[in-house]
């Protein structure tokens, strides 16, 4: 699965106007710094915040091309309704690990 789906920015930019992509993602990014930050800093309540990003990370993840990163939020949203627990350690480092990963490849596209 893509990290960073070419053709859904393409024409994301072609909806908005190229030169309203820029502003748009350095928003997107700015969240996705956010939801890292919190990730990596504090330690209590951290299933239910994951929760929390994945709901909101499936729509603009999806809008953005984030595939990779939106397949986990639904899959992470689903198993939280299911009743299942995202407080585990593995939970954490994966969500981490893919919004740097997504936040790496926007910025590279972003200095292009």
């Amino acid at each position: 699965m893509q990290v960073l789906n070419q053709a859904k920015v393409d024409r994301l930019s072609n909806e908005i106007g190229r030169e309203n992509v820029p502003i748009l993602l350095d928003i997107f990014l700015g969240e996705l710094a956010q939801y890292i930050e919190r990730l990596t800093t504090v330690s209590e309540g951290q299933g239910a915040y994951i929760q929390d990003i994945s709901h909101a990370l499936k729509s603009s993840a999806a809008s953005f091309g984030a595939e990779a990163l939106c397949a986990l939020a639904i899959d992470f949203d689903a198993a939280a309704k299911a009743g299942a627990s995202l407080n585990d350690e593995e939970t954490r480092q994966k969500m981490i690990a893919l919004l740097k990963e997504t936040q790496q490849r926007y910025h590279h596209l972003l200095s292009q």
